[in-house]
């Protein structure tokens, strides 16, 4: 198992950018590449930018993410000292209702969801949240 591990001690909005530039590398570093990919990267973005803005309430934060190759799997951790929440026990959105009867909110966790394979979320024991995504990528 290879293992990266990217330290963000201070995470801002503004630096969303440069942090998804920073795992994607990593994760291509990893043998991460094509659509897979893509959907992880999308799916890291989504909860880090959860964390910013509702975990820490766009404030800077700390972040560690961790990025390893599983077999044919890349595994992302992404760990917090923000508030205590969890998205895997969010509802599903029913995204079969017109835009007008939706609640607003969700569709951001119904997307990483979708673009991932397995995603699971546990309270680390000194405070926060650590969030683990996982991707089958192409071998």
């Amino acid at each position: 198992m290879s293992k990266i591990t990217l330290y963000f001690p201070n995470l801002s909005l503004p630096d969303l950018a440069e942090m998804r530039r920073l795992f994607e590398s990593t994760a291509v570093c990893l043998g991460g590449d094509g659509q897979a990919l893509s959907e992880l990267v999308f799916a890291v973005n989504e909860a880090i930018t959860n964390v910013v803005v509702h975990g820490y309430g766009e404030k800077p934060g700390h972040i560690i993410v961790e990025v390893s190759r599983v077999n044919s799997n890349l595994v992302v951790c992404v760990q917090d000292q923000a508030r205590v929440f969890d998205p895997t026990a969010v509802p599903a959105s029913d995204i079969t209702l017109p835009l007008e009867q939706r609640q607003p909110g969700g569709l951001g966790i119904h997307l990483m969801r979708q673009f991932t394979d397995e995603m699971e979320c546990r309270v680390r024991p000194e405070g926060g949240n650590q969030l683990t995504l996982v991707k089958q990528i192409e071998m």
